[in-house]
């Protein structure tokens, strides 16, 4: 199968201090049906996320998943992935390394496809992703829920 979509999530920075998190992705992928209705891929993923607190951020992340899909007779399908991407951070100070982070994503997912034809699907999901962001400073933990829509074709 091939597949992608984007969705817009809002949620919250749960660290030293709290703030609001609204993010954007896009997320192409392949995958191949190991058995009836189970799946097993990946893709890339592109990813802008901005913080809004007492200062606004702005991270832009470039990184691969891998997923896991079941999809039921009715069109419900619950779907899991985890993955990894570079987030490099924009913000009023003045560039370093130190604006790199390694982020770590997990994402459980429940939805509907709605087929449009024999091979064609478009998938609307609620989509959770926590994140955890790898820096020499801190560990901070992250935390969005949104809507997931996108075109699936099976081949």
């Amino acid at each position: 199968m091939l597949g992608g979509g984007g969705n817009i999530q809002y949620g919250s920075e749960f660290g030293e201090t709290s703030s609001g998190v609204f993010s954007f992705s896009l997320n192409p992928f392949i995958g191949w049906f190991l058995s009836d209705g189970f799946a097993l891929g990946f893709g890339p993923s592109f990813v802008i996320v901005s913080y809004f607190s007492e200062s606004t951020d702005t991270h832009l992340g470039l990184g691969m998943d891998i997923f896991m899909v079941k999809y039921f007779g009715s069109g419900i399908f619950i779907r899991g992935s985890t993955g990894y991407s570079l987030s490099h951070t924009f913000d009023s100070s003045v560039y370093s390394d130190d604006n790199n982070a390694h982020i770590i994503r997990i994402i459980p997912e429940v939805g509907y496809a709605f087929f449009l034809g024999p091979n064609v699907a478009l998938k609307l999901s609620l989509k959770d992703t926590f994140r955890i962001a790898l820096s020499d400073d801190s560990t901070p933990f992250y935390n969005t829920t949104g809507v997931f829509v996108g075109f699936q074709i099976f081949l």
